[in-house]
């Protein structure tokens, strides 16, 4: 587009007024006041003469009407005086009075030259002066576009998220109907013929959504740095050769400007160009930040995707605020006013607030977020705050213009605040009757498996549990009450009736329900003493005696810092490792992943990350064992899954037994349950106990662990590491040589970092050798 167009389109009828105010400003006369624009102008008589003159020579009568009505309202405004009205000189500005004053040039407006009488202002210094203002807003129209353009890139980004999720849940829904249609569901099958359309659906899954961007490394960081997918990476990518792209284009620097000189007037372009792209990306820093957010459910996306965004929008928002504040420091500098600028208010919140950005990139590395995270999130709120009350500061000079851009982060903060309090009433707090329930907790630390299973009997009867979940924990009342962090659930069940218990174990098969778990923590022809499970029904009763019918969390927590160091050593101090501390919940969060419209389930699992898989195996049951009743919240479960693999590796092999005699053992026996069991500790010290004293013995673990019994046969537990490629990529062999029966593959991770990685790795060479119906989710939280 001309710049002719665009300043046409800019001003109207006010571009030339406005151009020839801008040229007469610049003229000295004797009777001009340095210290009053608004007298100048629209008072003393010599230069108000001047005006009326150029308006003549220059602009048409519509346009001497709109720009004398608009520029008197500004004297009345700003200057709180009359403007000498056209109509009161116009008798005196005749041809030849016109003819005898002098022509000024731009020449004389550069020298300097003094007039003590009104003058005429040369074409050459009228089309300066629309030159000079019209650029000048010309400029600052496109600033504000550009910073639109970050709001469409992002907005774009989320409404092809949420176009993607309607689409996904319709073909799952769809498939799950249509296989379970098929003999009962027991055949699921798949259509030869390959569209195009889910041939480029395979290749981007294959090469674009599923590997790493780098090697294997997604959950590893890289260099203390994380590694976004390849199509994070795209989005990524694409978003900082946007915003360099608007950073470059769209400035016109033109001579003669009364403004500035052409170095000036790139400094002033770029340092406004940037500073707005700053404040645009403010809105979606906090957006991509909050764990209450709309577009998390309505996208679908992973927490850890947005955080991926949030992280480099705030390096964007960073780099654009220091070359923000570079150029204003040259642009002043060079005029002789930087160290007057830091006088002014606007000027040093406005350098506060590009300091504490600089410092929030500096403590956010991920060394410092690893090391200490609680000093890492109370300096990220503190620095956040100052930043955002320096910029209100920073542009309150515009009256509220920018301001538009400094609210949403506040009214998103304040509405994941809000969110968060209802979300903690919501599950720790329910008025029944005259009475106030409230949550109860009970904490275990096994001393074996080196765990603490966290039992909890929430407030509230209207909490909806279910698979992949995750709730945050909170101690409110310990001097670090503030600490919150995220567990997944690892088995939920209903407390004194036929609920999440007989759920998972009252229709399943006979020999299953009659079996016998047996606890042998030492290896062959060791000799130690066997560990006693209680019964769960007991703790029910001793422990929450007046919870009958309420559901019961359990979450399995790995003691490794901070609060959960702290928990277990509250556990220590006691004498039996059991304790009733004070805890709250907030959630549930988490978004639950589609795995029943799959007939093969796989789940790689580590340690504590054995609660990513729970869930779905009690969902599994429930689906599989109901007829045509309704389940707890209303709804029937639908499910085609017919296999289930799980591999889990664990530390200690005395907590893979102590989670298969409690959590697991309604899933022993299964016939559609397959499990993978690995310890890979090569030494472990078991405690057991008699009337007298604590007896403790070393086990050294061989290939092969004592096996967990059952009465249906024995449940063996390797040492070492498994091969996770090699074990997701037999299934998914097994299950494709089955042709049309074999079905779709999910695989689910939630463990360790590498064992995610590997997992995503070995589904990526799966999709490269052109296997379909396999698709990965990852749990963040374990």
């Amino acid at each position: 587009m001309r710049v002719s167009a665009l300043l046409l389109a800019l001003s109207g009828l006010s571009l030339v007024w406005e151009g020839l105010r801008t040229a007469l400003a610049e003229v000295k006369f004797n009777v001009s006041d340095a210290e009053d624009y608004w007298g100048n102008l629209c008072v003393k008589d010599m230069i108000v003469r001047s005006m009326w003159i150029a308006a003549k020579l220059y602009c048409t009568p519509v346009e001497i009407i709109a720009g004398s009505k608009a520029f008197g309202d500004e004297c009345v405004e700003y200057g709180s005086v009359e403007l000498t009205p056209y109509s009161k000189m116009l008798p005196d500005l005749t041809e030849d009075y016109i003819n005898s004053l002098p022509l000024v040039e731009y020449s004389d407006i550069e020298a300097g030259t003094v007039w003590n009488t009104s003058i005429q202002l040369s074409k050459t210094v009228v089309k300066a002066g629309v030159g000079t203002y019209g650029i000048f807003n010309l400029e600052y129209i496109l600033h504000a576009r550009y910073g639109w353009a970050i709001y469409g890139f992002w907005g774009g980004l989320l409404l092809v998220g949420i176009i993607n999720r309607f689409i996904t849940h319709f073909t799952q829904s769809r498939h799950i109907n249509v296989s379970s249609d098929l003999e009962g569901g027991e055949i699921s099958k798949q259509s030869n013929s390959v569209t195009a359309i889910s041939s480029i659906h395979h290749w981007f899954r294959a090469h674009i959504i599923i590997p790493a961007t780098y090697g294997s490394y997604h959950s590893r960081p890289l260099l203390w740095s994380t590694i976004p997918t390849r199509m994070e990476t795209i989005v990524v990518s694409c978003f900082y050769v946007m915003t360099f792209i608007l950073c470059c284009v769209g400035y016109y620097i033109i001579y003669p400007n009364f403004y500035y000189t052409k170095a000036q007037q790139g400094w002033r372009y770029i340092g406004d160009r940037t500073g707005i792209l700053s404040y645009a990306c403010l809105p979606w820093l906090w957006l991509f930040s909050g764990r209450n957010n709309v577009f998390l459910w309505l996208t679908g996306w992973s927490f850890g995707t947005f955080n991926i965004f949030h992280r480099h929008v705030a390096r964007v928002a960073t780099i654009l605020a220091i070359v923000h504040s570079i150029n204003w420091s040259v642009l002043e500098g060079g005029a002789g006013y930087f160290a007057e600028s830091w006088k002014e208010q606007y000027w040093y919140m406005g350098g506060m607030a590009t300091i504490t950005m600089s410092l929030l990139l500096g403590f956010s590395v991920m060394w410092f977020r690893v090391k200490s995270y609680e000093v890492f999130l109370l300096i990220h709120i503190a620095l956040s705050v100052i930043t955002l009350v320096g910029l209100f500061y920073h542009t309150k000079i515009f009256n509220g213009e920018y301001d538009g851009y400094l609210w949403p982060p506040v009214a998103i903060w304040c509405f994941d605040r809000a969110a968060r309090i209802f979300r903690w009433l919501y599950c720790n707090i329910h008025v029944r009757s005259k009475s106030v329930l409230t949550t109860k907790a009970l904490a275990t630390y096994h001393k074996d498996g080196d765990f603490v299973r966290l039992e909890i009997v929430p407030g509230s009867d209207f909490l909806k549990p279910g698979p992949g979940q995750h709730y945050y924990l909170y101690q409110p009342l310990k001097w670090k009450g503030w600490e919150n962090h995220p567990f997944t659930l690892a088995s939920y069940e209903t407390i004194g009736r036929a609920g999440a218990t007989a759920i998972v174990e009252a229709d399943a098969p006979k020999e299953a329900a009659e079996k016998e778990i047996q606890i042998h923590p030492g290896s062959s022809g060791s000799s130690t003493p066997s560990e006693s499970v209680p019964s769960q029904s007991q703790q029910e009763v001793t422990v929450f005696p007046d919870a009958a019918g309420q559901q019961k969390l359990t979450f399995i927590v790995r003691p490794f810092g901070s609060w959960t160091r702290r928990l277990k050593d509250e556990c220590l101090k006691s004498p039996d490792g059991v304790i009733t501390p004070k805890v709250f919940i907030e959630g549930p969060y988490g978004e639950r992943s589609p795995l029943p419209s799959y007939e093969t389930v796989i789940f790689i699992v580590g340690g504590s990350g054995i609660a990513g898989a729970l869930p779905y195996m009690q969902q599994h049951i429930r689906a599989r064992n109901q007829s045509a009743e309704d389940t707890r919240d209303g709804k029937k479960v639908t499910t085609i899954t017919r296999d289930i693999h799980l591999v889990w590796t664990a530390k200690q092999s005395a907590m893979i037994r102590d989670v298969a005699a409690r959590e697991l053992q309604p899933f022993l026996g299964r016939e559609d349950i397959h499990f993978n069991l690995h310890a890979t500790a090569r030494k472990e010290v078991v405690h057991g106990s008699d009337s007298d004293s604590q007896v403790s013995s070393v086990i050294e673990a061989n290939t092969k662990l004592a096996p967990v019994m059952s009465a249906t046969g024995q449940l063996g537990i390797t040492y070492g590491r498994p091969d996770i490629k090699a074990c997701i990529s037999e299934i998914i062999d097994e299950v494709n040589n089955a042709g049309s029966k074999g079905g779709r593959i999910a695989i689910l991770t939630c463990g360790p970092a590498a064992m995610a990685d590997d997992a995503r790795a070995a589904v990526h060479v799966a999709l490269k050798q052109g296997k379909r119906g396999v698709e990965y989710f990852e749990e963040t939280f374990g």
